[in-house]
């Protein structure tokens, strides 16, 4: 059977028209369309929104879960979030990106609260001390934020939730001028927010 370019040409777009008329249909009597909240009919790149977080509560929570680890600061609670200050003058060694076992205690005392809270966005900023040059400080501290950020996600935290920034030696704390006080400016940040 010969059929002209020009009926070809219809059938194509008439069966192009039916398809896609049949795949936007939501239901029909044979098959009803899937409720709304029905999880396994929705769209795999639809995210149900997760509940906005209970500041106060998810910091207290976090005061008790690291009251037995050291030097931890749990900063105010807002309408925002809050942020949690991890000192890691033990917690890299020197130069390093590898994370210690006191860091890697406190980040697990901390991991399993941000695991449950799924609203919740956690953004890792590492700091150092001005020792050494501050181009080499800042990518150190780039690359300690993102060890942090990975180890967090292996304990169960998404991806999607997780971000690293590093800020070198640029927001000290104290005075870099002891010991002291370049210890307690070699840090890592976690800024909770919620997620949008």
């Amino acid at each position: 059977m010969n059929i002209s370019a020009s009926l070809r040409s219809t059938l194509l777009i008439l069966g192009t028209a039916l398809l896609v008329q049949a795949c936007a249909t939501t239901g029909t009597a044979d098959a009803p369309a899937a409720p709304a909240d029905d999880p396994i009919h929705l769209h795999a790149l639809v995210r149900q929104t997760a509940p906005a977080p209970d500041w106060p509560a998810l910091r207290q929570a976090m005061n008790e879960a690291t009251r037995s680890t050291p030097g931890i600061t749990i900063g105010t609670a807002d309408a925002q979030g809050f942020r949690i200050e991890i000192p890691v003058s033990d917690g890299f060694t020197s130069g390093s990106t590898a994370i210690r076992p006191p860091l890697a205690a406190a980040l697990d005392a901390i991991a399993p609260l941000l695991a449950a809270e799924p609203g919740v966005a956690v953004k890792v900023v590492g700091h150092t001390d001005s020792q050494g040059s501050e181009m080499v400080n800042l990518r150190l501290s780039i690359e300690r934020a993102e060890a942090v950020a990975a180890h967090l996600a292996e304990r169960g935290i998404a991806f999607e939730r997780l971000s690293a920034d590093g800020r070198g030696e640029a927001d000290p704390l104290t005075s870099n001028a002891t010991e002291e006080g370049r210890a307690r400016n070699r840090r890592v940040e976690l800024l909770l927010r919620e997620m949008h």
